[in-house]
């Protein structure tokens, strides 16, 4: 994520009407890298199950050259983080 700019997308998709919801920012700036890197790090890229649960919502993430799909169940502490940050940078509920 040296390379600027960068996306940061996620996608929120199934549960029982699979809803689909999307949220993206683009990083432009090398204040605002310095403010998402950290976030980005913390999240376990290597260590996501990726099951998912009939009805049940998941989480696409994508940044750079990271991908991970979490489901909602495991969406807590820097997935949560980045989650919440995604959406409310991108001006979403």
């Amino acid at each position: 994520m040296d390379d600027l700019p960068f996306v940061i997308t996620v996608v929120r998709s199934g549960g029982f009407a699979g809803i689909r919801r999307e949220w993206s920012i683009e990083v432009v700036a090398a204040d605002e890298a310095e403010y998402w890197c950290p976030i980005i790090e913390a999240c376990p890229w290597s260590d996501v199950t990726g099951d998912g649960n009939p009805d049940g919502y998941v989480y696409d993430f994508r940044v750079a050259d990271h991908e991970a799909v979490v489901p909602e169940r495991e969406l807590d502490g820097p997935w949560r983080e980045l989650a919440e940050q995604v959406r409310r940078h991108a001006g979403q509920p």
